[in-house]
């Protein structure tokens, strides 16, 4: 278990700017994540993976969440818990633990007043890069509602029965939520429906037709919403596709 949260909870950030100041409670509250990259923990060479979970932050040095990782076509979620330091030059640094017992540690850089942080892992063999965004306190389905753009890429895995392992691939297109629960999506192959459920801490299960060539398919998605409902951020939690997902409100 141990690889499976050291990639859940990766990702990148740039070194700190002299220039910016935040104060020390700019980081606090929820956060939504998201990363994508490549690993060497637990692995034979580095493999591509995604990750999308939700950290929160105690502003007493204290952090709580949970993620989940695909990992060469391995979906899997761990519970997580830490610490942080946040200092007026607006670096971050952070420790999460899974449930194995097992330490990883991150550092990163807030913008001013907190609300998107840009983070990465320090551990040795991991190359995984992502955001953090600030989420609301709660969630129910009518916080996922209006029209949004979004895009989608990836990379095949070693489950998928249609295209070759490491095959690349992209999407994009529109998808419209009604605020209960509905979905319709709409890719140049046309429109089609869908469904989602968004739990109190606004974590997102999603299932989406797409129309595929002569053939019809759906997508399974895990995401979480940030920005005020103005941004999801996703992973594709299909074992046969490894794959990250933005919708931007429009």
């Amino acid at each position: 278990m141990r690889f499976v949260v050291l990639v859940c909870v990766a990702a990148i950030g740039t070194m700190p700017s002299a220039a910016q100041t935040c104060g020390r409670a700019d980081v606090s509250g929820a956060y939504g994540f998201q990363l994508a990259g490549t690993t060497s923990i637990g692995a034979d060479g580095p493999q591509p993976m995604v990750a999308i979970g939700r950290l929160v932050f105690d502003g007493q040095g204290g952090i709580t969440g949970v993620s989940s990782a695909d990992l060469a076509g391995y979906f899997l979620g761990n519970p997580v818990t830490g610490s942080y330091a946040f200092k007026s030059d607006c670096s971050l640094t952070f420790a999460l633990q899974d449930d194995s017992g097992a330490f990883q540690h991150f550092t990163g850089l807030a913008k001013p007043g907190g609300a998107s942080i840009d983070i990465r892992q320090t551990d040795p063999d991991t190359g995984e890069r992502g955001v953090m965004e600030k989420t609301p306190a709660s969630c129910d389905a009518a916080s996922l509602h209006g029209a949004f753009n979004f895009t989608l890429s990836g990379t095949a895995s070693q489950f998928d029965t249609e295209e070759s392992p490491g095959s690349q691939f992209s999407l994009s297109g529109t998808m419209t939520a009604d605020g209960a629960g509905n979905l319709t999506f709409t890719t140049s192959a046309g429109q089609t429906t869908g469904s989602y459920q968004l739990d109190s801490g606004c974590v997102a299960e999603m299932e989406l037709g797409i129309l595929e060539g002569n053939s019809a398919g759906i997508l399974k998605l895990r995401g979480v919403l940030v920005k005020q409902g103005k941004l999801l951020l996703a992973v594709e939690s299909d074992p046969a596709r490894i794959a990250s997902a933005r919708f931007t409100a429009q």
